[in-house]
């Protein structure tokens, strides 16, 4: 529903069909963005393509898995976006608390529809590494009440804004929330045996964040639910300084 996200947009229309979709998370800060924040991390300049490999690796080659991060699945473990990759620094990048709402920022590049899917993997021992089966433990429900999924509902390059709610039971002092994106512009088989734009093996992509969630420690976050669009008049709001400097409170550290 568009009723759930506020979009700012940063670019024109595709005239012709886009050959691949790309986006990274923002807000919090993915382990692959947290560099353009100027936090002290490893620079990734493809930290909008971890699609698991692409269509082709992902579903032919992968038999439809991809690394719980966004790597490829049949890269050596731990893959580099994951725990102890060349990726991760093991930097915290936001503090919340629970039972609060939270905006999750996700920046589309290029916009092949679909759904966002959000989740959390407690942890309090960052040397333990994520998986599948922890980070579906915790699937967030959307704000305004309607499920999981955020279904793109336009076909705009920008920065999508999707309030979510941190349950009121989470508490991880080191933990990752996870963006997962299920492209839909790919033409393929249907459930009903038709065939439609959506339908069949799809691109996934995924960023894992680094956070902690503790009583009383989180700046971050409003006890209120609003679901309602807040779109700013200008994207000037959500430029790399607006993220750089909207969380001062927590540590990070700029290059000089």
């Amino acid at each position: 529903m568009w009723a759930i996200a506020a979009l700012v947009l940063v670019g024109g229309f595709c005239l012709v069909p886009c050959v691949d979709g790309h986006g990274r998370m923002v807000e919090p800060p993915a382990r692959n963005t947290m560099w353009r924040m100027d936090f002290y991390t490893p620079e990734n300049y493809d930290d909008t393509e971890l699609f698991c490999g692409g269509l082709k690796v992902t579903h032919e080659d992968n038999g439809g898995k991809c690394g719980v991060c966004g790597d490829r699945y049949d890269l050596p473990v731990p893959r580099p976006h994951e725990s102890g990759g060349n990726f991760t620094s093991g930097v915290i990048g936001r503090t919340y608390q629970p039972g609060r709402l939270l905006d999750v920022v996700v920046e589309i590049v290029a916009n092949h529809k679909g759904y966002f899917e959000f989740s959390i993997c407690e942890r309090n021992d960052p040397n333990v590494r994520e998986t599948e089966e922890c980070f579906d433990k915790r699937l967030l429900q959307l704000a305004d009440g309607t499920g999981t999924k955020f279904h793109i509902p336009r076909d705009d390059n920008g920065f999508y804004i999707v309030p979510v709610i941190i349950p009121r039971d989470v508490s991880c002092s080191h933990c990752i929330l996870r963006w997962h994106w299920r492209s839909a512009n790919n033409w393929g088989q249907c459930d009903n045996e038709t065939k439609a734009v959506g339908c069949g093996p799809q691109e996934i992509y995924r960023n894992c964040a680094d956070i902690s969630v503790l009583p009383g420690a989180g700046i971050r976050g409003s006890a209120g639910f609003n679901p309602r669009p807040r779109v700013p008049k200008s994207m000037k709001k959500y430029s790399k300084d607006y993220f750089k400097h909207m969380h001062s409170p927590y540590p990070h550290k700029r290059r000089l």
